[in-house]
């Protein structure tokens, strides 16, 4: 008998998930349960939740690459972190209304001139382009919907009832045999309640610091003839 999977949260890993079961002929219930919106009402400024959360929504740049932020390569190594990165960028592609114009800026090597000063973060972006977000979200979601999954909107996840497998919305439950827990960022509260709840297993991670820096570009083309999307870092001991 197939297991019904539940996906708290439609960002970029949820919508993902349930893809990757669909691509792959799976046949039972998939249920996606979302504070936010679908594509076809969500708004311009409601950035962080809804159809493709935050990243896939607002912003139209993937970071490709395991050494800027996340630990999914500790779990499954290097190769298999990079391959699944690349299964990401082939959807965004695949539902892209134009996916010739994707580029990608992969900076090789720092240059001289910021050296004695930062270190220069290089990794490949790929740019997907802002203008065309709401149209791979709208796209991505029809081919979910015909395909069978169902999606809950505008419903907020309370608690998770592990021992009988339930996900609680308010007065409402969502029975589950398999649980795909993707809230993102405006789900980190309520992620560190279930881990405290339950005692779960957590390590410490450093944590970094940025400073946006806005000016006219003439002042960075250097920089950003290296790299588009550039960031500069210093590490301390402390």
């Amino acid at each position: 008998m197939s297991k019904n999977i539940v996906i708290v949260g439609a960002g970029v890993a949820g919508i993902n998930a349930a893809t990757k079961l669909i691509d792959n002929k799976y046949k039972g219930k998939i249920t996606i349960i979302d504070m936010g919106k679908d594509p076809h009402k969500r708004l311009p400024s409601e950035v962080m939740t809804g159809m493709l959360g935050a990243g896939g929504w607002s912003d139209g740049k993937l970071t490709y690459h395991t050494a800027i932020g996340g630990q999914l390569s500790k779990y499954c190594g290097e190769d298999k972190a990079m391959e699944l990165m690349d299964q990401v960028i082939t959807n965004f592609k695949r539902f892209h209304p134009k996916p010739e114009e994707v580029q990608c800026s992969n900076p090789v090597e720092e240059p001289d001139f910021i050296k004695p000063h930062f270190g220069l973060r290089l990794f490949p972006v790929w740019h997907v382009g802002t203008d065309y977000l709401l149209e791979i979200a709208k796209n991505w979601y029809s081919y979910l919907v015909d395909n069978g999954v169902e999606f809950v909107w505008e419903t907020k996840v309370t608690d998770i009832d592990f021992d009988n497998q339930m996900v609680i919305c308010g007065e409402f439950g969502n029975k589950y045999d398999e649980l795909i827990f993707g809230v993102g960022k405006s789900g980190i509260d309520f992620g560190k309640k279930l881990a405290e709840k339950y005692d779960l297993p957590t390590e410490p991670k450093s944590v970094q610091i940025g400073v946006r820096f806005e000016a006219p570009q003439h002042h960075f083309q250097k920089l950003i003839d290296v790299s588009y999307d550039f960031k500069l870092y210093r590490k301390f001991d402390d």
